[in-house]
């Protein structure tokens, strides 16, 4: 398959088109002339017996196609000469040419009165001159060299079935594609000092195979100028405190060393050598560290296992997490914590004082079954305080400013449902979190996040108790930004140039009013980094970083997005979005790609996402993304329908929804419609497939098809199964593992039903889609089942990544485009 382009440039021509499926390529941009000098030669033959060969020059010169390498350019017409120069030295010349398909294209290219060459497609060589695009425009390089008495002439065309809306040298923006979507520089994280004078910065580079090295960049924020540059991943902090003191380990003559560094005067000094392996967290007062360190389980004596708890079949499950103290004065390493029980490390008190220690234990007769305890112990003397036990839907905690109160992120049902505003025989969704304040002095808990909608994600609350708690949140399909004044109890939403935010840090220690960071993206802007004055919800904002989104997507037309709602049967408002093609037509009619996760997350309106609805756009489809029932950040209420109803409410809103988009967009062809999902999404599309028919084709990604299967199969198909089937069994409820279990009900499917896994997936297991797809081939509908070799739940891996998108994009194609040549191409 030969990968999508990573370049183009501005057209040169218009092609013109032959009736037998023939273009004939007018110009072509001719990048240098290189000279190519006489090679001294001590004998006439080397060694194995060859003459010197100038063609060489031809396998050893692939650099030169990279943009960076251009020399002088220059444009060549169809029929004229490449000559070599008055000297007649030999030349080494590249030509260059774009193909731009809407559609996947195969064909060949037919290169006359070239002497030597070696053609490019796509930045890999094609020898038999043989060619399959993807959608999107295709660089073509010829490397040409030519010598004196070569009569090399432009003359190339290209050859294929229906290439009616090919073009060569295509003018304007390209279309947005999968390789735009995840390569290249990326941000990875960002944190301000303390005053806010200093930026620490990781930024990632995708490449071709996969590999994502990592640059950590210190600047001085007010200037952007770099301070220090990391080739690499640095793991650092800053000293919690007043002062700007960066902190970092690397290589050193004895071991790992820890380094402290100060900005401002550019000293570094090395603090501690031969540092123990593993993570850790620096104090406060920069005296020692906490290092969390695995304990090594006990291991099976043979080739039997007898499993302790469900979770022993996940490798490592045995293995406990523990805490270390590391003094930084004597090199004492010292253990903190023990047990059955992995402890983990929540917070450090801003004296120092104090550890935070977080633990759970499973308990398979009471529901639900992880039981969670919050410690405090001393970091100076090792005395602890049990400050909650036994607790549940506890997610995570920190000390307040002053170590005297915890903050407390949690579902509404904790706290015995102090928090909870579901209705009457509602459960709360265990995934919709709030915020809590617990005072351990009197055991009180006040929920601070009373009627509010979205749902907690990252929060950080420091400097003093006065300081506002920071927070981003789920809110529909965005991730925003809030600041709540605890004493007031006042909210501040702050509006800002990303609808996404992907992270955030702010200056604690800066005495004026909140310095901060935010990096993220929309549905059409992606790779952001923004400083912030936190002074007003409409704060000032400067772009900064490393990253120009806008030239990396000079040359590209991304599609326009835009919000729609509508109203349900229920009398909901069902919060949406959709994309439409870059050059979209009103008067047109195109067909439709509906995607919903269907479960616990709502889905985001952003241009880089696991599923690409832009590049789908870019296509010619029209996408359409909803967030029924069941997800979180529109109220407690709507989250808690996802409890005991695997898909009921929520396939309602996605039928309906669909039905609406098309009858209220004549643009929308509502003969083909089709919808995807994966995960608990892929679950959604499978059981709608028995709900309606509406749906042209349909694609699932590791979809759950037999409800108590993956119950009692995936590795977190009894844990998730507390928020999906809350007090629910295949014992006691039958009839919502069998009614809504498409396995159950294949004899209702007839939307061709594209199944994908990966073939290590440990949350559902590969046989969800396999027993489906063999009770759809027994059944003789339209099915088709594509593993993906050695990838878990997600497919991580780029190269394989690539492909599997490409089968859902042919199969797309194939079913609601009439185009099946993608398709057959795969040879699966």
């Amino acid at each position: 398959m030969i990968p999508l382009i990573l370049t183009a440039l501005t057209a040169l021509t218009a092609p013109s088109v032959t009736p037998n499926d023939t273009l004939q390529l007018q110009r072509a941009e001719l990048c240098g002339a290189y000279p190519v000098f006489p090679t001294y030669t001590t004998d006439s033959t080397n060694l194995s017996g060859q003459t010197p060969d100038l063609r060489e020059l031809l396998k050893r010169n692939k650099h030169l196609l990279q943009p960076g390498q251009r020399a002088t350019t220059d444009s060549i017409s169809s029929g004229e000469a490449l000559t070599v120069g008055s000297d007649s030295l030999p030349v080494l010349r590249k030509l260059r040419f774009t193909v731009q398909t809407p559609r996947f294209v195969e064909g060949s290219f037919a290169i006359g009165h070239l002497a030597n060459y070696v053609l490019y497609v796509g930045g890999e060589e094609c020898s038999d001159k043989r060619f399959a695009l993807t959608p999107g425009r295709t660089e073509v390089t010829l490397l040409a060299l030519t010598q004196k008495g070569d009569r090399d002439t432009l003359s190339i065309s290209v050859t294929g079935k229906a290439l009616n809306g090919v073009v060569l040298n295509a003018g304007g923006k390209r279309p947005y594609t999968m390789t735009d979507m995840v390569m290249g520089a990326h941000y990875g994280g960002a944190r301000l000092s303390p005053t806010g004078k200093y930026l620490l910065t990781y930024t990632y580079y995708t490449q071709p195979d996969g590999k994502a090295p990592y640059k950590t960049r210190l600047t001085e924020r007010a200037t952007g100028r770099t301070l220090r540059l990391w080739d690499s991943y640095v793991r650092a902090t800053w000293q919690e405190g007043v002062a700007d003191v960066l902190w970092f380990d690397r290589k050193g003559d004895k071991g790992r060393e820890l380094v402290r560094y100060t900005p401002a005067d550019g000293n570094e000094t090395t603090v501690a050598d031969n540092l123990p392996e593993g993570n850790y967290r620096l104090s406060p007062r920069a005296d020692y560290l906490i290092f969390s360190v695995t304990d090594d389980g006990p291991k099976p004596q043979g080739a039997l296992k007898s499993l302790k708890e469900p979770d022993d079949r996940q490798p490592g499950w045995r293995d406990r997490n523990a805490l270390w103290r590391y003094d930084l004065k004597s090199g004492l390493m010292q253990r903190l914590t023990f047990g059955q029980a992995g402890a983990y490390l929540a917070d450090i008190s801003a004296d120092g004082h104090k550890l935070l220690v977080q633990y759970s234990r499973f308990d398979a007769h009471r529901q639900p079954f992880d039981r969670t305890t919050l410690v405090s112990i001393d970091a100076y003397t090792g005395r602890t305080d049990t400050l909650l036990a036994d607790t549940t839907y506890i997610a995570g905690a920190q000390f307040s400013p002053d170590g005297s109160k915890l903050l407390v992120q949690a579902s509404p049902a904790s706290f015995g449902g102090l928090g909870s505003e579901v209705k009457p025989g509602q459960t709360p969704n265990m995934f919709d979190y709030r915020l809590y304040l617990y005072d351990p002095s009197n055991h009180t808990t006040t929920p601070l996040l009373k009627h509010f909608a979205p749902s907690v994600e990252s929060y950080e609350w420091a400097g003093s108790e006065k300081a506002p708690i920071y927070f981003s949140t789920t809110e529909g399909h965005d991730r925003t930004l809030y600041a709540l004044d605890v004493a007031s109890g006042k909210l501040t939403r702050y509006a800002l140039p990303v609808t996404y935010v992907q992270g955030f840090s702010v200056a604690h220690a800066s005495g004026k009013a909140a310095q901060a960071v935010v990096w993220g993206q929309s549905g059409t802007r992606a790779r952001e980094l923004f400083d912030l004055q936190l002074s007003s919800a409409t704060p000032k904002a400067r772009r900064i970083g490393e990253i120009d989104f806008d030239q990396l997507t000079a040359d590209i037309a991304l599609g326009t997005c835009h919000n729609w709602k509508f109203e349900s049967s229920r009398g909901d408002s069902i919060d949406g979005f959709y994309f439409l093609p870059p050059d979209f037509d009103a008067s047109k009619r195109y067909p439709v790609i509906v995607y919903y996760y269907g479960g616990c997350v709502p889905t985001s309106q952003c241009l880089e996402y696991q599923y690409p609805l832009q590049v789908l756009a870019g296509q010619g489809y029209v996408v359409y993304a909803l967030n029924p029932s069941g997800a979180t950040g529109y109220g407690q209420e709507f989250a808690a329908r996802h409890v005991n109803t695997w898909g009921m409410g929520s396939a309602d809103d996605i039928i309906e929804g669909t039905k609406a988009f098309c009858q209220a967009h004549p643009f929308a062809d509502a003969t083909k419609v089709g919808c995807m999902g994966a995960s608990y999404g892929g679950f959604m599309t499978e059981y709608l497939q028995t709900r309606t028919d509406i749906f042209a084709a349909a694609v699932s990604h590791a979809g759950i098809s037999n409800i108590a299967s993956y119950w009692g199969g995936g590795y977190w198909g009894y844990s998730y199964g507390e928020c999906a089937q809350f007090g629910s069994y295949p014992w006691n409820n039958p009839d919502l593992y069998v009614k809504q279990s498409a396995l159950f009900n294949a004899d209702k499917i007839h939307t061709p039903l594209l199944l994908l896994h990966g073939t290590a997936d440990t949350n559902v297991p590969t046989t969800e889609s396999q027993q489906l797809f063999t009770a759809l081939k027994i059944l003789g509908r339209d099915v088709a089942f594509i593993q993906v070799d050695g990838e878990n739940h997600v497919i991580t891996n780029l190269p394989k990544r690539l492909q599997w998108q490409n089968a859902i994009f042919a199969w797309f194609a194939r079913y609601l485009k009439g185009d099946d040549t993608w398709w057959k191409s795969l040879k699966l």
